[in-house]
């Protein structure tokens, strides 16, 4: 897939987590020395996501067609959505033809790759974030193959996708080419975007295929040089 055409929304933060972060920082729980002075803090080697405190709720489910994004959940820090979905056919066609313009006038970053379109179901996870945070997608199917895209863009006030998240010095969309039964990603967000999950198959190339799917999405604090070490696991 050709990714070199789209606008890139902001580049997805990678670093390696540094457990001594968290002994200068307040809002947090540190781990422990020896003695200890905070009961709340964290055994040695403990999983650093077990000190932030999520509260999950359960997404209403849209009606289908759910291929376009909806009004956007408000995330703050400490806040996670449970949601799941159906897709409704898989595959890509690289002969077809898509819009890339928005009804904004902007040129549109969805589908992900191009020339070509999706062939089958679409499912969208609209977000406005409340602050500045670190935004952790978590989602499992149950095929032992299926490849899909669940990448993360950048809305315009029309609603459409006019930036996509890429790893950084490159054009590669964060969320594309993954395998359906675990994706796993995070990417540092502000309180200035409107953002959409953008979820669809590829492969196989089946739209008689019924894909069930399931996400955790969360907001956790951004800490240098955290990387994902904060996100959690599907609750």
């Amino acid at each position: 897939m050709d990714f070199s055409f789209f606008r890139i929304a902001r580049p997805f933060l990678i670093g390696s987590f540094a457990a001594g972060l968290f002994t200068g920082c307040d809002e947090w729980p540190r781990y422990k020395n020896k003695p200890a002075t905070d009961d709340k803090a964290l055994e040695p080697g403990a999983d650093p996501a077990s000190g932030v405190n999520l509260q999950w709720t359960t997404s209403r489910e849209d009606d289908e067609p759910n291929d376009a994004p909806s009004q956007g959940s408000t995330l703050n820090v400490g806040d996670g959505l449970l949601v799941s979905g159906t897709l409704e056919g898989l595959g890509w066609d690289p002969e077809a033809s898509a819009d890339r313009v928005s009804e904004c006038g902007e040129t549109l970053a969805f589908p992900p790759a191009t020339p070509g379109d999706y062939t089958g179901d679409v499912d969208w996870i609209a977000l406005t974030p409340g602050e500045d945070a670190l935004l952790c997608l978590n989602l499992m199917a149950e095929h032992p193959e299926a490849r899909l895209d669940a990448a993360l863009y950048l809305l315009d006030e029309c609603g459409e996708a006019v930036g996509v998240f890429v790893h950084p010095n490159t054009t590669d969309p964060i969320g594309a080419n993954v395998a359906a039964a675990h994706v796993r990603w995070s990417v540092a967000v502000d309180q200035t975007m409107d953002l959409a999950i953008g979820i669809a198959g590829f492969w196989p190339d089946d739209d008689g295929l019924t894909l069930e799917w399931t996400a955790a999405v969360s907001m956790v604090p951004s800490v240098a040089g955290a990387a994902d070490a904060l996100c959690p696991e599907a609750p």
